[in-house]
């Protein structure tokens, strides 16, 4: 009765809370067209692409607003944004404070006061209390209806939906009678009370095509499916996981159990984990272990060598050990597996209910500038680089980065070359087929999209890509010939693994780009391949070139694209867009077309076990 009567006299009654749900609405509404116009007239630098910019912070608001709902405020909190159809694209994590701060988020308590104040409504704890939560709810609609209106540009915005906060009728009171106690409720039983996280995960693609469905070939209309290695990648985790829980199902999984799978996340060696055919058919806790019994061998093994040098016993090099320095995974594969994990379960938790869980307990700020992992190689930059045996004369097939007489036209001369004059993604060079290349009204061209070998990233990704001058006079037309003479499909065979598994652009990354880059000084851990595509896109930007051409170069979406972006009128843009690209080949001078010798075309054939 207490309760009631400060309801009436503190509280806010069912009318009250509608008007300020319905203002708060177009505030809402005001608030994030303004800010997805800002993103366009000055993009933030944690994302260059706008869409991922926008869905960051979309994202962000709608968590926040609903720790405020629940909680009654909001704590801060990092959030995280990973791509997983692109391994060489920096995990951007910013915490909730600094984002909230870029785009002018009026906190709920302010609001809740404004919209009072805007009623005519004295202050009081408990009204201040009750239109907060209203704030926040009005903002998680809102975002929600945002969403909806980026999928649908041509749908207008509905009538503000009040009905949830009408005023409840009144009725006379009436003596309450004894209230017998409710019966205990039954627990929830069925599937999803049984099943393991692996088999979510497969439940997961059937329910959504956008995945590949149960098989992988299902999508969703007008959207790729994701990729064998993006599905994999997200099977990971649910195996450690369920390697970590024992028999039990995922519907009894606790924050205890996520604290054990980081602590074994952090006892792993990330270069070799999983590298073997053995290890994969070990549990991640045969592993930790293995790797706890090396580290404690060569540790004997380091003090022996330590004492063998001071005695002057032993004049070899010393042998390299594992150190604990050495263990823990690295922040992009941490920050992944945990980002998959956490999707899984919250799609769970629809159906089941779940313990609490806090995975930003486990995301790890990658400390790297996130600026000099995008940079850009300058001209002087690309002039080294082409200056390295693999286009001046190496000594053999076999020794590309020692000086010689050997000039070959493959993967290690091609893949930097067209790198540097298309701007291309890794995978989509390397997993090029001799007909992606061809000549169209006198116009050599780059077809950009899905073929036998690999499927391109994103539906924006498909286009076409004028050859740049600099390609055409070095060869690259005859490379083509030559290879379709010699009954190839592939444009670089040599990349493609006989086993079929894995990715051409990870093969040329392991076998060629990491030697490449231990001559490059320059070359920063992060920077490697992509780097190339930011020194093409930031030519662009000098040039002046058009925000929608620059976006058909880099095969990245944009809002109210219409059909025929590649009509005969467009590619001489896009010609205009390649020609900004700075050459730095001058020096290079064309040779004979000169293929690898059939032997080392073959697909290469899998390691044998020792």
């Amino acid at each position: 009765m207490n309760m009631m009567s400060k309801m009436a006299r503190d509280g806010l009654t069912g009318a009250q809370r509608a008007e300020i749900y319905r203002r708060q609405i177009l505030v809402e509404r005001d608030r994030l067209e303004a800010m997805h116009a800002s993103l366009h007239i000055l993009p933030p630098d944690d994302h260059e692409d706008i869409g991922k910019a926008l869905t960051l912070r979309l994202g962000a608001s709608e968590m926040a607003a609903q720790d405020g709902a629940m909680q009654g405020k909001v704590e801060d909190f990092l959030v995280a944004r990973i791509d997983p159809d692109n391994d060489d694209e920096p995990i951007v994590i910013v915490a909730w404070s600094d984002l909230a701060a870029s785009i002018e988020h009026e906190g709920a308590e302010d609001a809740a006061v404004a919209r009072l104040a805007e009623i005519g409504l004295e202050q009081s704890a408990l009204r201040e209390a009750m239109a907060r939560k209203v704030v926040n709810e009005a903002r998680i609609v809102a975002i929600r209806e945002f969403r909806e209106l980026l999928a649908n540009p041509g749908a207008a915005y509905a009538p503000v939906p009040i009905a949830e906060y009408e005023p409840a009728p009144q009725y006379p009171a009436v003596p309450m009678a004894p209230v017998a106690p409710a019966p205990a409720q039954p627990a929830v039983a069925g599937p999803w009370a049984t099943m393991t996280p692996t088999e979510a995960v497969e439940e997961f693609f059937a329910q959504n095509p956008r995945t590949g469905g149960a098989d992988g070939t299902e999508s969703r209309s007008g959207e790729k499916p994701w990729t064998a290695k993006t599905r994999e990648q997200f099977r990971l985790p649910a195996q450690f996981l369920q390697e970590v829980m024992g028999s039990r199902p995922l519907a009894q999984v606790t924050q205890k159990d996520l604290v054990e799978l980081n602590r074994c996340f952090q006892k792993l060696h990330g270069p070799t984990f999983r590298k073997s055919k053995r290890q994969r058919e070990m549990t991640i806790q045969e592993i930790v272990a293995e790797y706890a019994d090396k580290l404690a061998k060569d540790k004997v093994a380091a003090n022996r060598d330590a004492e063998r040098k001071s005695s002057k016993t032993d004049a070899g090099e010393a042998a390299q050990y594992l150190t604990k320095d050495d263990l823990g995974l690295n922040a992009i594969t941490t920050n992944r597996h945990w980002g998959f994990l956490r999707q899984l379960t919250d799609w769970f938790r629809d159906y089941h209910p779940l313990a609490k869980l806090d995975y930003g307990a486990f995301i790890v700020k990658d400390g790297r500038n996130q600026r000099s992992l995008r940079s850009a190689y300058t001209t002087a930059q690309g002039e080294e680089l082409f200056n390295l045996p693999p286009w001046t004369g190496a000594k053999s097939h076999l020794k590309r980065m020692e000086p010689g007489d050997l000039l070959v036209h493959d993967a290690w001369y091609w893949v930097p070359l067209i790198a540097w004059y298309s701007g291309m993604r890794r995978d989509e060079i390397c997993g090029m087929e001799v007909g992606d290349v061809v000549e169209e009204h006198g116009v050599w061209l780059f077809l950009i999209r899905d073929n036998e070998t690999r499927r391109i990233k994103t539906i924006s990704s498909e286009r076409k890509l004028p050859v740049a001058d600099e390609l055409i006079r070095l060869g690259l037309p005859a490379y083509v010939a030559a290879l379709r003479d010699a009954g190839e499909t592939l444009l670089f065979p040599e990349l493609a693994a006989e086993s079929g598994k894995g990715t051409m652009g990870d093969a040329y990354y392991k076998r060629i780009w990491t030697k490449i880059a231990k001559a490059l000084p320059f070359v920063s851990g992060g920077q490697g391949i992509h780097a190339f595509r930011h020194t093409a896109i930031n030519s662009l930007k000098g040039a002046k070139i058009s925000e929608a051409v620059a976006a058909d170069f880099a095969g990245h979406a944009l809002e109210g694209e219409t059909q025929g972006r590649y009509s005969k009128d467009h590619i001489p843009l896009l010609k205009e867009a390649v020609d900004a690209i700075p050459v730095v080949t001058k020096p290079l001078k064309p040779f004979d077309t000169t293929l690898l010798p059939d032997r080392l075309r073959r697909p290469r054939a899998a390691r044998k076990a020792a």
